[in-house]
């Protein structure tokens, strides 16, 4: 328990000293009710923010997870160039990290709470679907945990299908890159109930995606407008699987194509 109360409420920096800090909110309504829950994620949506990032030229995985100078994210004077001060000072990232020789700080999501709060509503303002995002997630993380890789694979091309033209059309080869790695970006950080690692570093490469869960391991490479033969043959040339060697669960290999032309999958190929 102790495990899960910092997995969701822990994590908040404020300083170099890198002090932990839980969210004092969360945490009293937790002993309050006796139940894990995003208390203050819903105790108020951040539509503002949402708004904020609707005009700004980057996505959240290009903001997070990153090394800024103080001046960069303490200033309270927010706007659509920079929304970046807003989102700190809201506490929606947090200092993770100190770097003394640069004297710059890395901010990324405190805890598993703002995380998946934050990014599900990031993803339904950017993919504005007509399907319910929460209950696609749901049966996806339903389909990973019983070995359902065909339902997985399904379930995620009906719901990029159901993406309307308008916000995956990209005209230029830039945008539908950035439009193809940031879709499956939120994508997979929300199905991160499991333990999920997007473009993990390994000493021959770095992987797309890592899903584990108690009995299976995934491992994905996606490709725009390429094969899957060529996806899967890089899982195999770079030994993304070699770590897993000695693991007793069940792995998948996952060669997957998304088309830029139709905005979903085009080619699924799994071993």
């Amino acid at each position: 328990m102790l495990d899960k109360l910092k997995e969701n409420y822990d994590g908040y920096h404020f300083s170099e000293r890198m002090t932990d800090v839980y969210n004092p909110f969360s945490l009293l309504n937790a002993f309050d009710s006796g139940m894990i829950y995003d208390y203050w994620f819903r105790s108020g949506t951040p539509t503002y923010l949402i708004r904020l990032l609707s005009h700004f030229n980057e996505n959240m995985n290009e903001i997070t997870g990153k090394y800024y100078a103080t001046k960069e994210f303490i200033d309270y004077k927010a706007n659509v160039e920079m929304p970046l001060p807003m989102i700190y000072q809201s506490g929606y990232l947090t200092i993770k990290g100190f770097d003394m020789e640069r004297n710059k700080f890395l901010l990324d999501f405190p805890n598993k709470e703002v995380k998946e709060g934050f990014l599900s509503l990031v993803a339904a303002g950017y993919f504005n679907t007509r399907e319910s995002i929460s209950s696609w997630i749901d049966d996806a993380v339903d389909y990973l945990k019983e070995g359902r890789i065909e339902d997985f694979r399904t379930g995620l091309t009906s719901f990029l299908a159901s993406i309307p033209y308008t916000i995956r059309r990209k005209e230029n080869e830039r945008e539908k890159e950035r439009y193809f790695h940031y879709t499956f970006y939120l994508i997979m950080r929300l199905i991160s109930i499991y333990t999920v690692y997007t473009e993990k570093v390994q000493s021959n490469g770095r992987v797309d995606c890592i899903v584990e869960t108690p009995e299976y391991v995934y491992i994905f490479e996606f490709k725009l407008d390429g094969t899957a033969e060529e996806a899967l043959r890089q899982i195999e040339e770079k030994g993304y699987a070699r770590e897993y060697e000695a693991d007793t669960r069940r792995l998948y290999k996952i060669g997957a194509v998304f088309s830029s032309e139709t905005g979903t999958i085009e080619e699924f190929v799994i071993r």
